[in-house]
């Protein structure tokens, strides 16, 4: 789909970057059993920038798979609390109660009332924060889901008529269940990955693997690789792939064997009930399509183009609801087809 010669300046350039990356991936798996397809969707989210959602009832690590991955990036230490480096992390627990300043900051009353200038007291606000976990973000009120929105889609913080450009490198979020009611659904779209999270099966070596790793996740220490340049790297990862783009270089060659199968992914993908697959996700998803293809090359995978592996991303990841059992019985049909 796209051209191998261009693709290959792209990983050969960014490899430091797609290193760290790996070996962040491979932490994660070494201190997680068994979640390794959450783990590169978490992966996947904070190469390509996009919002992630995490699906899952409570008690299955969605919070703390997010805050090790902050660990890795040097927001917090190993006691999960903030590190010394400066603000970097935001993290919220969201009520039907929560107002919108216990994110944004509050006012501050006493300039308020001695000068008359309403100003937030932003330290430590989400707006400021590389990073944003928000659990059970659909319980937030709508006046949170409408900043929301706009905080998630354009990075911009509208506050009182003035728009304001936000800090945020990638936003993760939790949810125990996906919404139905209308007035959510704007929010769910705006989360191109979603991933489910479930309890791990009652099998013997599985279960014996989840009580090894949670034990040492509780009771135990990890030597974290600390890497504060990654957000950085892929964020010229990220602009890499904009200029190139843009300027003719970086564009889906028309008429090839990707093509043919992308849309057949689709047409199974909507015929099964899993996506409707909008145009705007589709375009989105293109994107993290070609970052997979490039982190997989620079795992020393030598093949060129899009692989299935690269296509499925938008079944794994991409899928409106929780439907593992039919996003499994279609890749075990033929991955080739795709």
């Amino acid at each position: 789909m796209f051209d191998p010669k261009i693709t290959a300046k792209l990983q050969q350039r960014h490899r430091s970057t797609l290193s760290d990356l790996r070996e962040v991936e491979d932490h994660l798996n070494s201190r997680f059993a068994d979640m390794a397809p959450q783990i590169r969707a978490l992966i996947l989210a904070m190469a390509s920038g996009e919002a992630l959602l995490l699906v899952g009832p409570p008690g299955t690590a969605k919070s703390r798979l997010v805050r090790a991955l902050c660990q890795c990036l040097g927001f917090l230490n190993e006691k999960m609390q903030p590190a010394s480096s400066g603000q970097g992390y935001f993290e919220y627990l969201l009520t039907p109660f929560t107002e919108p300043s216990e994110l944004f900051g509050y006012f501050n009353l006493k300039e308020a009332m001695i000068e008359g200038n309403f100003s937030r007291i932003e330290e430590g606000m989400m707006q400021n924060a590389k990073v944003v976990f928000l659990d059970e973000i659909f319980n937030a009120s709508s006046a949170i889901l409408n900043s929301l929105l706009s905080f998630m889609n354009e990075r911009k913080f509208h506050d009182r008529g003035v728009t304001r450009d936000v800090a945020l490198k990638c936003l993760f979020s939790a949810t125990n269940q996906i919404p139905s009611a209308s007035e959510l659904r704007a929010v769910f779209d705006r989360f191109l990955l979603r991933v489910w999270v479930d309890n791990e099966p009652e099998e013997p070596n599985r279960i014996e693997d989840l009580i090894a790793a949670g034990w040492r996740e509780t009771h135990g220490h990890s030597e974290v690789p600390v890497k504060p340049t990654l957000l950085g790297g892929l964020e010229r990862l990220r602009s890499d792939i904009e200029a190139r783009s843009g300027a003719g270089e970086l564009v889906p060659v028309r008429g090839s064997e990707d093509y043919v199968k992308l849309s057949g992914l689709i047409r199974q993908m909507r015929r099964s009930g899993l996506s409707e697959v909008s145009n705007r996700r589709l375009i989105k998803f293109i994107r993290v399509m070609l970052i997979n293809m490039l982190y997989r090359q620079s795992k020393g995978d030598t093949r060129p183009g899009l692989q299935p592996e690269d296509r499925l991303c938008l079944l794994r990841y991409g899928a409106d609801q929780d439907t593992q059992a039919q996003v499994s019985e279609i890749e075990n049909r033929d991955l080739t087809k795709y």
